[in-house]
């Protein structure tokens, strides 16, 4: 099965989990475009028949919180997620997270009050701070070994088409009443995905930390890769098991009983009447998918290595300036073509979605870590162009210095903090591990945004320097800690 190219099953399986992704990036880009329809800034003909009020009249102040209280949001599923992750499964934890991502475009698109606009948009929050942490560690539980890189990029993807989905909504739709149907979409997405998440497998990997799992977990796998013969992948999952158990429980071995390294499993399928290999080891510990939690993770120095990845890819992907240099895309290019201004951040999206296919493309030829030093040096080479050309006021090369940034972040640093996590942290921690790094993904997120605009105030164009440096310092730091993971198992990773 080595050399096999994935199932048109398990595409199917990695689409209808990137349907989250994309409710994320929706939500990020909803209130861009109809913002002064929405606040009751810009007043459209108002035309229809309804009981709902045709804007909710808020200041910039208001809007702002309304905006941001996703991030809170956001903050909150990402720590919720591991516990929920580790007890419910990843596909079942997916479909109850739905329950946020509907519930908050309804109360948004019914919304009266900015407070039930706020609540509505915390909800969704919430929902997508679980999408953030869940669907990269399920896709990288499901695909291939040889193409863990490009279905992983698929979490980035979804999350780039939501925003373009949204901005593209947003140019025919900032109407009264159209800003509700915007506001709704979500919702009906993830309507879409809880119907089609009837019709996926549970991670096998998942399934297989499960006591007396290892039978769902191999019916899974049959699944998803669509043949019986099985056994050499699973094969490969018991030096992660043993890996486990040695290094991580440290002072808890009490908790855990293993099984001999062969188990008799049932004869569930033709291919199998005898005794077959032990794979994964049984967990008859009490609930040993949660035994990882937040202390020991950081505390146990079997870890100490993967937490320094995660933290440092979480922090560089929003210190890079990656939000910034949006912010400042709408104000340069709409001065080069001010008749389209309003297309700007569509064209930028673009080129964002663009750039990620490629991304796709060579993640699992070029590898992770080349791609990430690639996308971080021209990053930092496009940032010090950006500040200089900002600040001696050419457009043009402001311009394309912000293309440069976009299309560079989205080939790299876009889409690796997602999917190196799950490959540098075993399976009974990282959910943890992805949770933690999320957390602090959200509050960098939210940091950067308090502070940009000051800093801005303060030193216009020049603030990206600032953002040169970080990428600088981090291109040092990845270069040293962060290992290549590509077609290797966590044991081999860190073995290497």
């Amino acid at each position: 099965m080595d050399n096999e190219s994935p199932t048109l099953y398990l595409y199917f399986v990695a689409f209808v989990a990137s349907l989250s992704s994309l409710q994320f990036g929706f939500h990020i880009g909803e209130l861009n475009s109809p913002q002064k329809v929405i606040s009751c800034e810009s007043l459209p003909p108002d035309t229809h028949n309804s009981s709902f009020p045709s804007c909710i009249r808020m200041t910039s102040i208001q809007y702002a919180f309304v905006t941001s209280i996703f991030n809170l949001g956001g903050l909150i599923g990402s720590l919720l997620a591991s516990r929920v992750a580790d007890s419910k499964g990843r596909k079942w934890t997916l479909f109850y997270n739905n329950l946020f991502l509907i519930l908050g475009p309804l109360f948004m698109g019914s919304a009266f009050s900015v407070f039930s606009l706020a609540v509505g948009r915390a909800l969704s929050g919430i929902g997508s701070g679980v999408v953030t942490v869940v669907v990269a560690m399920y896709l990288s539980e499901v695909s291939t070994p040889e193409y863990r890189g490009t279905f992983g990029v698929m979490n980035q993807l979804g999350i780039v088409i939501g925003i373009l989905f949204a901005q593209v909504e947003g140019l025919y739709l900032s109407t009264i009443p159209g800003w509700r149907l915007i506001l709704l979409t979500g919702g009906i997405i993830g309507l879409i995905q809880t119907i089609l998440l009837g019709f996926v497998v549970e991670s096998p990997k998942y399934l297989a930390t499960l006591p007396d799992g290892y039978t769902a977990a191999k019916k899974s796998l049959q699944k998803l890769r669509g043949t019986l013969n099985v056994d050499s992948e699973l094969n490969s999952w018991k030096p992660m098991a043993a890996g486990v158990l040695e290094g991580l429980i440290s002072g808890n071995e009490d908790n855990f009983e293993v099984d001999s390294p062969s188990v008799v499993v049932d004869g569930d399928d033709d291919n199998n009447n005898s005794e077959t290999p032990a794979v994964v080891f049984h967990a008859r510990n009490r609930d040993a998918h949660d035994d990882i939690n937040f202390w020991k993770f950081i505390s146990n120095s079997h870890y100490r290595p993967a937490l320094i990845v995660v933290l440092l890819l979480q922090l560089t992907q929003q210190f890079s300036g990656i939000n910034a240099v949006m912010f400042y895309s709408t104000t340069i290019l709409g001065e080069i073509i001010p008749d389209k201004s309003e297309l700007v951040t569509v064209y930028i999206s673009i080129v964002n979605t663009i750039m990620t296919v490629v991304s796709a493309v060579l993640i699992d030829k070029a590898g992770r870590k080349i791609l990430l030093l690639f996308s971080i040096s021209s990053m930092a080479m496009a940032s010090t162009v950006l500040a200089f050309s900002i600040t001696q006021d050419y457009a043009i090369l402001a311009a394309l210095s912000i293309i440069l940034f976009v299309a560079t972040f989205a080939i790299g640093l876009g889409p690796i903090p997602f999917l190196v996590t799950p490959e540098i942290v075993d399976i009974h921690a990282v959910a943890t591990a992805a949770s933690l790094g999320m957390s602090l993904n959200w509050i960098s997120n939210f940091t950067v945004s308090l502070l940009f605009l000051s800093a801005k105030e303060a030193l216009g164009g020049n603030v990206f320097y600032f953002f040169t440096g970080v990428l600088i310092v981090a291109f040092s730091l990845v270069r040293r800690y962060m290992p290549e993971t590509k077609g290797k198992t966590v044991e081999e990773v860190w073995k290497s």
